[in-house]
């Protein structure tokens, strides 16, 4: 094991599992750490450091329609009052490892923030336990990946839109990543992966007795992430190792993802909203698009933002995280809900504020 240290940045190389993840990880307020990470249900193997390895050239494949829903849920343009929730799932099948002054645990406890449409009006401020909006659901999923030393309520502001425009957002403190059990640190990485299916299954799975039970499309799934949690979200839709096929959008905000050093399986048709920033601190933007373009096949959009690592996805009102706000809901519109035309608005909403970003296909 390496490590560096200098202006502000960590870089910890540690061994690979199972032809690895290397990730930058991001503590987005402040240090960023490399990781080489696996799935945790495979055995050791030897360390690569590379990235994924680019086969054929990019392809154009449309993405598959998703199973039909009810009406009322596919809708869009109505804005739902916004309920909040946090749910503990405990996965007794995994472990979580010892870190600093945390002696490890036999499980990986899961305190998941979820928000979601709620009954009453809508545009007022999230409130907690409020009855669910059953009457319009069921409602697409999204999965919500934080990152380095941060826990979801940093991103309070933007998944909170997302579940006013009709999307149930479920959120996992990941142990140890987030600052728990330890110290924020990347000793189990790649659990996280592991986490975040679970996560989707535990929302399916609510039993009638729970208010949320039966709120979640299971055919309309999305895995969204930041930073750490940029590459967890895009394993599930890509990795050879972390593929899940529940998962039928991603969306990627701040990163380089050839730091995934796992094989990604190409012209799946699964859609992909890359958001990267010019002057990202962590991740240096001409090698984060020049990866995308090389290995990043259609249905893709790759958005790049005139802003750093943090703004654009935590600072309501200004432009960036206005924008990110508007092209995130528009494409989940266009891939759960059934309206390709939205994902037109994804295009337009860029192209019509040059000064904040643009946007390739």
């Amino acid at each position: 094991m390496a490590v560096a240290i200098g202006a502000g940045v960590a870089v910890l190389v540690a061994c690979v599992i199972a032809a690895g993840i290397a990730r930058f990880g991001g503590d987005d307020g402040g240090a960023r750490t490399t990781a080489a990470t696996a799935a945790s249900t495979t055995a050791p193997a030897a360390a690569t450091t590379g990235p994924p390895a680019t086969t054929a050239p990019p392809t154009t494949t449309t993405p598959a329609p998703a199973a039909p829903a009810a009406a009322n849920a596919t809708a869009i343009g109505r804005t739902y009052a916004v309920g909040t929730r946090t749910l503990t799932f405990v996965d007794s099948s995994r472990t979580t490892a010892p870190n600093g002054s945390f002696a490890g645990a036999s499980t990986r406890t899961l305190p998941t923030e979820v928000w979601y449409p709620a009954d009453g009006p809508g545009g007022g401020a999230p409130t907690a336990d409020a009855p669910p909006d059953a009457s319009h659901g069921p409602y697409p999923l999204v999965l919500f990946a934080h990152g380095y030393d941060v826990t979801p309520e940093f991103y309070a502001p933007l998944l909170e839109r997302w579940a006013a425009a009709g999307y149930v957002v479920a959120a996992p403190v990941f142990p140890i990543l987030s600052g728990s059990d330890g110290g924020a640190s990347h000793v189990d990485y790649e659990k996280t992966f592991g986490d975040a299916s679970f996560v989707i299954t535990q929302m399916l799975g609510l039993g009638g007795g729970d208010s949320l039970a039966g709120l979640v499309d299971p055919n309309r799934i999305a895995a969204a992430g930041h930073s750490d949690g940029e590459v967890v979200s895009f394993g599930l839709g890509f990795l050879a190792c972390c593929r899940d096929p529940r998962v039928k959008a991603v969306i990627s905000m701040a990163g380089d993802l050839a730091n995934a050093n796992n094989p990604s399986v190409r012209d799946t048709g699964t859609p992909i909203l890359h958001i990267m920033e010019v002057n990202d601190e962590y991740d240096p933007y001409p090698h984060s698009i020049q990866w995308d373009r090389d290995n990043l096949t259609p249905p893709r959009w790759l958005v790049t933002l005139n802003s750093s690592h943090v703004p654009p996805y935590t600072q309501p009102g200004s432009p960036a995280f206005e924008l990110v706000s508007t092209i995130t809901v528009a494409y989940l519109d266009g891939t759960l809900k059934g309206h390709p035309e939205r994902l037109d608005e994804v295009t337009s909403a860029v192209q019509a504020q040059p000064d904040v970003g643009a946007i390739e296909r």
